[in-house]
């Protein structure tokens, strides 16, 4: 079922590129025949440059149009513009004089310190010098015993070699087997 769908689009994928196809080259081949009838139309009656073949640069050529003016005399009298005096309320400063006030000097309380002095009477107590006995501990040298080192005799023991029997073992040499590994070589 899948594989019949699988078929019914590919076919129409292969149509639609067909009609493509076809519509395209419709657009080229109609755009190649204006471009042809245009040109063949164009040769001789649209004015590429000058007049074809019949004229070569006549048309070239400069016109000169000269304008004359004369002035001429206006019998009317025209009215010349002329001031006008307009009532319009707008204040305008006038200089007034100010009375300056004169610096005079004001005296100003101002505070101030004032030392003072004031005597207090003060009982002041006055240190009597008196005698107290005061014991003071004062190391006095006295005689103690010291202890000398003197040389007295003391036993000291004197080393004596005897013969002490050591068993040591005896190495005996047996030759002992070894088994090595052989290689076997091709041909030897």
């Amino acid at each position: 079922m899948a594989r019949i769908m699988l078929d019914q689009i590919y076919f129409m994928a292969i149509v639609i590129a067909k009609v493509c196809l076809m519509l395209i080259s419709v657009a080229l081949a109609a755009a190649e025949e204006d471009k042809k009838t245009v040109e063949k139309r164009g040769l001789y009656g649209l004015g590429y440059g000058g007049e074809g073949l019949y004229g070569g640069e006549l048309d070239h050529g400069k016109v000169a149009i000269a304008i004359q003016e004369k002035p001429v005399a206006v019998p009317v009298p025209v009215p010349k513009p002329y001031p006008v005096p307009v009532d319009r309320p707008y204040p305008v400063k006038v200089p007034v004089a100010v009375p300056q006030p004169v610096p005079v000097p004001v005296p100003v309380p101002k505070p101030y310190p004032v030392i003072q002095t004031k005597t207090i009477a003060v009982p002041v107590e006055k240190p009597v010098p008196v005698t107290v006995p005061v014991k003071v501990p004062v190391p006095v040298p006295a005689p103690y015993p010291v202890k000398v080192p003197v040389a007295h005799p003391y036993p000291v023991e004197v080393p004596k070699p005897v013969p002490v029997v050591v068993k040591q073992p005896v190495l005996v040499k047996e030759p002992t087997p070894v088994f090595l590994k052989a290689y076997e070589h091709f041909g030897h």
